[in-house]
């Protein structure tokens, strides 16, 4: 009797061909979470720093009659200031606006500056620069963020 040769072994897959759907599957997931996290922090440091000047008081309440009413809308800062924007929302007779503009930086310092507009009888509005000395804490500012308006007050002339 002769002796037979052993029947070929089957040849062992390696770990990837075994695993294959795994590694695919985990990088389709890794891919996805990368995807949506940057598209959450595009979308965040999109909206950090405005590119056009924005309204920084909301809407000011409808007056009841005939009675003297404003609001005010400043812009971006830059070298020369900022430009704020009497707008007249209720009556009819001269008036003098005064505000603080409050401007939060990056940094977390906050430069508040004061100013005053007037507007003639029957004018819708104007627009007052407030000059970059005005602001108090300019050291303390690396970069300007948001402004708010705060304090206002309307006084009939």
């Amino acid at each position: 009797m002769t002796p037979q040769p052993a029947p070929p072994q089957p040849q062992q897959q390696s770990w990837f061909s075994k695993n294959w759907m795994w590694v695919a599957g985990g990088g389709c997931l890794v891919l996805a979470c990368c995807g949506i996290a940057s598209l959450f922090a595009a979308g965040a440091l999109a909206t950090q720093i405005p590119k056009e000047p924005i309204e920084l008081d909301g809407p000011a309440p409808r007056p009841a009659g005939n009675e003297t009413a404003a609001r005010v809308d400043c812009g971006t800062p830059g070298p020369e200031g900022v430009d704020c924007e009497i707008k007249r929302t209720g009556g009819t007779a001269g008036f003098q606006a005064c505000w603080d503009l409050e401007i939060a930086c990056v940094n977390g310092g906050v430069m508040v500056g004061q100013s005053c507009g007037s507007i003639a009888a029957g004018a819708k509005g104007g627009t007052v620069n407030m000059a970059v000395a005005s602001f108090s804490n300019q050291e303390g500012c690396d970069a300007p963020k948001q402004g708010t308006v705060k304090n206002l007050v309307v006084t009939e002339e």
